[in-house]
């Protein structure tokens, strides 16, 4: 029988404790940020809420005004003060946090008519960061989500990769080339606010030299067996919310929808993907590997909408 998630905090040194530090609402930082940040825990329960070298995920609500590239900035060294990263390395990224902040103004000028500073935090842009990979593969992650699902009005959404000229501007240039092409765009939910809404993450990687990190950081040591528990808490928190599970000696079936059913056997993943592509992740990439799977349940929903 799966353990609840209290059963599974108790067991001795297997939550890791990385608190998110506290933004003050001052300043930059309006209303509707504030409120997003009262659903941020002081002390992380659970891996996903863990700082960036603990295996977890740092997030932060963005405003939605004109100050979004210098909260960006600001974020994004916050989330890597812990890590001995090149500064060469920090700076390229610090620009493209920046830029891709500022590109969530784009999306805000298109809601703008609907109200959107009228709605609840719950959707307002966010910035993630997390590390995947280790050794030579070892990568730091930067997402932007907001919830325009396309790059403009009749844009495809869901595409792998952005074209260049999508929105005015350099920007996204500037992205593609410091980030030696490792950049793209996928569906993806909400993880901030009090409720989980869709829209698209707009992404960069940055590779580490094997030497700047000790390898285990970044990469949670924990049983398969309580890292799929993490798995299954991590894609509810996200809004999917309906999975089916079963588990039988080393291997789990989480059903997250009717076209979507994600394996895990011992410390490996596999799904197959809307184009019918079979996706094989290591468990331990365990927050990369959740928002694949979220973006595979958001292309799910958006080609066959009753069958989530």
């Amino acid at each position: 029988m799966r353990p609840d998630s209290a059963r599974r905090a108790a067991r001795s040194g297997q939550v890791p404790h990385g608190g998110i530090a506290p933004v003050s609402p001052a300043g930059f930082l309006g209303a509707p940020v504030a409120e997003a940040l009262a659903f941020a825990p002081d002390v992380a329960e659970h891996l996903a809420d863990a700082g960036v070298g603990n295996g977890g995920c740092f997030a932060r609500p963005l405003p939605i005004d004109t100050t979004c590239a210098a909260a960006a900035r600001r974020f994004f060294r916050e989330a890597v003060s812990s890590l001995a990263l090149p500064s060469g390395l920090v700076h390229d990224g610090v620009t493209m946090a920046s830029e891709l902040a500022a590109n969530t103004l784009h999306a805000q000028r298109n809601d703008a008519p609907a109200g959107i500073r009228q709605r609840s935090a719950a959707g307002i842009p966010e910035i993630w960061l997390y590390l995947r990979g280790t050794g030579r593969t070892r990568e730091l992650v930067c997402k932007v989500f907001d919830t325009e699902r396309g790059w403009a009005p009749g844009a495809r959404p869901g595409m792998s990769d952005a074209p260049l000229d999508s929105v005015s501007g350099r920007g996204l240039q500037v992205v593609a080339g410091l980030s030696a092409g490792q950049w793209g765009c996928h569906l993806s939910r909400s993880r901030l606010g009090n409720w989980k809404v869709p829209g698209k993450a707009v992404w960069f990687s940055l590779r580490i030299p094997p030497a700047a990190l000790a390898d285990h950081l970044g990469r949670p040591r924990y049983s398969p067996d309580w890292l799929i528990d993490e798995l299954e808490d991590m894609l509810a928190a996200r809004g999917l919310n309906s999975i089916v599970r079963a588990d039988q000696e080393g291997i789990s079936v989480l059903s997250v929808s009717r076209h979507l059913t994600v394996w895990r056997h011992h410390a490996n993943l596999s799904w197959r993907s809307p184009s019918g592509r079979y996706e094989r992740m290591d468990l331990t990439d365990l927050v990369d590997a959740a928002e694949q799977i979220v973006c595979a349940h958001e292309e799910t929903a958006l080609s066959d909408p009753v069958a989530v």
